[in-house]
């Protein structure tokens, strides 16, 4: 049979053997220093942006800034870790240069970092590289690239309604030239003054036909009441009749050409009343579409969030890796773990021979 666990003996028994595990940890301690102070240093470089709310919100209603909502702008790391953008960054601070060049997803991987960080507006952008200074300028290019895009993504969303309103613009102020070109045209086709003046003056000369009519009508009757036995009243008389009757004549012409000249300028009225409406119209149309189009040209790139350079970071004077006192804590670690996991074998193996030997002496003293 085999020996039961006994843990006080387990515990004596990594005690007494204590040297295995410091010797361990002293190979450890010899091969990981040196390894990890000759493995090339690596410096990293992080450059931050803050994510700001849209420029044209309205100060009375200030955006609730809740976990959700920061939690979306994590969408704005895609512009950061674009594969197109960090490939122009590699040809830009020549990364790919040499007879094996990485590829640039190998390249990537190791080099670029971004990341927002948690329950905050800001997201950094980290890059790792042998040369410190070219860190920094990399991380800084790739933060202002980052914000260039962002931009121009928002001018690209709002290039759409721009459009739209210049064609509306446009259509307006074609409706105003319109309008304004048919006004010129009636202006001097059919003017009004020169129409009115010939108005006037026809109803001027009606109130004088009018009067001369009655003066005749007047010389008439006077004729009727006096003598008319002598020649010379009855050719009076028939004179006065006779100049009635053209007066009359005339008052009838008259009278349809004022009719005419108004019936003409009623129409001419409307159609200039119709066209002045139609004038207004489209100057008020061109007015609100030239408004809106200025409106949505000032806003635009900034109905969502801004993104700005807050930190272009520093050139790092540490560098990042190797870390050689984590590195020699993990080799430590690790062969303390090995030798623990050693010692405990050996434990086992040896209760299991020491009870398989007791088990054979007692079956040949039987």
């Amino acid at each position: 049979m085999y020996q039961s666990f006994d843990a006080f003996e387990y515990v004596d028994y990594l005690r007494r053997r204590w040297r295995v595990a410091a010797a361990a940890c002293g190979v450890a301690l010899i091969l990981s220093l040196p390894l990890s102070l000759l493995l090339p240093k690596r410096y990293t470089a992080t450059a931050s942006i803050i994510i700001e709310p849209p420029g044209n919100a309205d100060g009375r209603s200030a955006i609730v800034i809740s976990p959700m909502y920061l939690e979306s702008l994590k969408t704005y790391e895609r512009f950061a870790d674009s594969d197109s953008l960090f490939a122009r960054a590699a040809e830009k601070f020549h990364l790919q240069e040499g007879v094996n060049p990485r590829p640039i997803e190998s390249l990537k991987r190791g080099v670029l970092k971004v990341s927002k960080l948690r329950d905050t507006k800001i997201m950094e952008i980290s890059v790792t590289l042998s040369d410190p200074r070219l860190a920094q300028s990399m991380a800084q290019y790739l933060a202002e690239q980052t914000v260039a895009l962002s931009h121009g993504e928002s001018l690209d969303a709002d290039r759409e309604s721009i459009d739209e309103a210049e064609k509306q613009a446009a259509v307006s102020a074609r409706r105003l030239k319109d309008a304004q070109q048919a006004w010129a045209v009636l202006s001097v086709r059919e003017p009004v003054e020169s129409l009115q003046g010939e108005l006037d003056a026809s109803v001027e000369q009606q109130g004088k036909l009018r009067q001369q009519l009655v003066d005749t009508q007047a010389d008439i009757a006077e004729y009727q009441e006096g003598e008319t036995d002598s020649q010379f009243a009855r050719e009076q008389l028939q004179a006065s009749r006779a100049r009635a009757a053209v007066l009359e004549k005339q008052l009838q012409e008259l009278r349809r050409s004022i009719q005419e000249l108004g019936a003409t300028m009623a129409s001419r009225g409307a159609q200039r009343e119709a066209l002045q409406s139609e004038m207004k119209s489209a100057e008020t149309a061109s007015e609100a579409a030239a408004m809106r189009l200025r409106e949505l040209r000032a806003a635009a790139g900034s109905r969502g969030e801004r993104l700005r350079v807050m930190d272009p970071g520093i050139v790092p004077q540490r560098p990042s890796s190797p870390n050689v006192p984590l590195n020699v804590a993990a080799a430590l670690l690790l062969a303390l773990m090995a030798s623990v996991i050693y010692l405990s074998f050996a434990f086992v193996m040896r209760g299991r021979a020491v009870g398989f030997e007791s088990t054979v002496t007692r079956g040949m003293r039987g």
